[in-house]
């Protein structure tokens, strides 16, 4: 199967891309419009393009050599809207190996969606020698940036496109687009302790400060502060029936509208002097919107990326995307239990073992979040810190993805790496699925692969191994 290299960040305009829609006849063609790097760029690294349409539609992106013959598909009838998008690919092969230094063509073809292509628009691009590779323990600390309301994601678990969107604001979902449920006033809770169930030195204790003038508190319990009766995953615990975890799995979701490997903040206040709760990926991570303020911000709830702690605080309405996931199947992982189920139709179909990510005191990042997720880019076989591969690697939020667990050389058999930790915490973040099928309905990560290349946007429920009142401290 042929893997997919690129993120796509595209801002939603409803109302313009039905106005585009609208005036068009079904039997025109797109007009595209391609801009690629004029200056020579280093072979294996990732870089921007910028795509404009006429028309909405499916966008293919090949690299050609000099002799015209396809090297590698960088894009795969991908969806784009009638405004300029900037897509992010990496300039690598199959195997994801650089490619040789010298001239290249990029080939662009938009599908309308009445079935109608474009036609063929090039773009040339020179590759130099590959650049040298940051390790990822140096990318884990990198420092972060000042501002924007978003921001990149620290890919500490493996390598990923950059996305970034060039459209306006009006582009971004409207408050009253976004669905909340009912908000209420809640106490902080008192300060306490656990121990976390990775077995490590790391102390967690309840966030005792309130968050802006409503009074929310880092780290209170869901059912505490909000009506839970719209919010899909976020009144369950991993016990419920099969019939509660099946509408959480359909259940429409909201994520931050920026690139799958971006993140934008959650800020404890809507007002000047506001600080930062934590971040959020983008595209492909589920927040519950508790309320929508008219002051252009809303109230939400997630798991943070640092270190995995529930937070709850402020965010740009108008950054919300509503996304609509697959209804034929869905994932659930309890991290408790260590375990990773399939639904499909409402039924669980087969479960098998995973490994999630063990945090320390000094990679707190290192916890994989709980929450809900849909699964985004395919990456196929990818480098495991230098130490063997990985196989069947999805994304599923910025840093974290499913995969198989490693093998010591590329495409090999020995998984002496993390066989011996299925069943418990070992990862650096992502979620390491087994190799051999499973007694329980023959799950492994290659039947996670072969379900999701045919299934798109599949959510993925992560079940906390904590109390969500439980908030690792920093230190």
């Amino acid at each position: 199967m042929k893997q997919l290299r690129f993120a796509l960040a595209l801002a939603l305009c409803v109302a313009a891309a039905h106005s585009s829609v609208a005036l068009a006849a079904s039997g025109d063609a797109p007009s595209v419009t391609l801009t690629v790097p004029k200056s020579a760029v280093a072979s294996g690294t990732e870089n921007s393009l910028t795509v404009k349409s006429s028309l909405p539609g499916f966008l293919t992106l090949r690299l050609l050599d000099a002799a015209g013959n396809e090297v590698v598909t960088l894009l795969d009838a991908e969806e784009i809207h009638s405004k300029e998008n900037t897509v992010s690919v990496l300039l690598s092969d199959e195997e994801g190996e650089p490619l040789s230094a010298g001239a290249y063509t990029v080939d662009a073809v938009v599908v309308s969606q009445y079935g109608v292509s474009s036609k063929s628009t090039t773009g040339s691009l020179t590759l130099e020698e590959p650049a040298p590779v940051q390790e990822p323990e140096e990318a884990a600390e990198a420092a972060e940036p000042e501002e924007p309301e978003a921001t990149k994601t620290n890919d500490t678990s493996n390598s990923s496109s950059s996305v970034s969107s060039s459209s306006s604001s009006s582009a971004s979902a409207s408050p009253t687009s976004v669905p909340s449920s009912t908000a209420s006033t809640s106490k902080a809770p008192s300060t306490s302790t656990s121990s976390s169930s990775t077995g490590t030195a790391l102390a967690y204790g309840a966030g005792s400060f309130a968050m802006g003038e409503e009074g929310y508190a880092i780290g209170v319990g869901v059912g505490d502060t909000a009506e839970q009766t719209d919010a899909g995953y976020w009144g369950l615990t991993a016990d419920a029936s099969d019939a509660e975890i099946w509408a959480a799995i359909t259940h429409q979701m909201v994520s931050v509208d920026v690139g799958e490997n971006e993140s934008a903040y959650i800020y404890n206040s809507p007002y000047d002097g506001r600080t930062r709760l934590g971040t959020v990926n983008g595209l492909s991570q589920g927040l519950n919107v508790i309320k929508n303020r008219d002051d252009g911000w809303s109230l939400v709830e997630a798991f943070r990326n640092e270190d995995g702690a529930f937070v709850r605080g402020y965010i740009r309405t108008k950054t919300l995307r509503q996304v609509e996931p697959n209804t034929t199947y869905g994932i659930v992982i309890d991290k408790s239990t260590q375990t990773l189920t399939v639904f499909k139709d409402g039924q669980r179909i087969g479960s098998c073992e995973v490994s999630t990510g063990l945090a320390t005191a000094k990679y707190l990042h290192r916890e994989t979040p709980a929450g809900e997720y849909i699964t985004v880019t395919r990456r196929g076989t990818y480098d495991y810190y230098g130490m063997g591969y990985t196989k069947y690697t999805i994304r599923i939020s910025g840093s974290y993805y499913l995969c198989e667990i490693p093998t010591t050389k590329k495409n090999g058999s020995d998984f002496s790496l993390l066989s011996d930790k299925l069943g418990e915490k070992a990862t650096r973040g992502s979620i390491c699925i087994a190799h051999e099928a499973s007694t329980d309905g023959g799950i492994n990560a290659e039947w996670i692969w072969d379900m999701t290349d045919e299934n798109k946007k599949v959510k993925v429920l992560i079940f906390d191994d904590k109390s969500r009142t439980d908030v690792p401290s920093a230190g």
